[in-house]
């Protein structure tokens, strides 16, 4: 087994360092900051003691500064080789037949569904839950205590804030932006952005397919 290695601009890095730690007991597991003047150039120098043939990778980004972040490290680094994997915490459930995406982040407490299916480079923070048959897009973030019922459907690129509900049957659109807790239901059509931090929406820089 290849060693693992961590790779962030901001502090979430910590935080998956130590999942990873507990995720592989037994492996070696390193983390390295890349610097970033705006979040979307980033300073890949440093990767160069960590050569793709030899290292497996996973990047560890804050839903705070939103998911096409994320995206845009993932797209400097992809080419150079490295093959990313997904951490998921021993202290999670995830049912036999739920399929996991590339890169995704799954922390303690989590709940996942028989049937559901999670994207590539998606975060569930702890304790979130999803019911049977749940689909997460590409690039989605689960903040802490987020519960998704059953058959519901969340578009790429689409955060949900900390203790917030989605009803059966949801189908949230993508680069939504749900950063107030309560229960949503029905349908959210792509880019909705609720938030009492901000004054206006974020705007969308990703140039692949919502």
């Amino acid at each position: 087994m290849k060693p693992l290695l961590i790779v962030g601009p901001d502090s979430t890095l910590r935080d998956v360092y130590s999942l990873a730690m507990e995720v592989h007991p037994d492996r070696r597991v390193e983390a390295l900051h890349l610097p970033s003047e705006d979040y979307y150039r980033f300073d890949l120098t440093g990767l160069a003691d960590f050569p793709p043939e030899k290292w497996n990778i996973c990047i560890a980004v804050n839903e705070f500064y939103i998911n096409d972040v994320r995206r845009a490290l993932h797209t400097l680094v992809e080419p150079l080789g490295y093959h990313a994997i997904s951490l998921i915490s021993p202290h999670a459930h995830v049912d036999s037949s739920a399929i996991v995406g590339e890169n995704t982040i799954i922390h303690p407490g989590c709940f996942v569904g028989a049937g559901s299916t999670l994207g590539h480079h998606c975060v569930l923070r702890p304790n979130g839950v999803l019911g049977e048959d749940v689909t997460l897009g590409d690039y989605v973030t689960l903040e802490a205590n987020v519960s998704v019922r059953e058959l519901s459907r969340i578009g790429n690129f689409t955060t949900l804030c900390a203790n917030t509900s989605l009803a059966r049957m949801s189908d949230i659109g993508a680069h939504c932006y749900l950063n107030i807790p309560r229960q949503y239901g029905g349908q959210i059509p792509d880019g909705t952005f609720y938030s009492p931090s901000f004054e206006n929406p974020v705007h969308v820089i990703s140039s692949g397919k919502a």
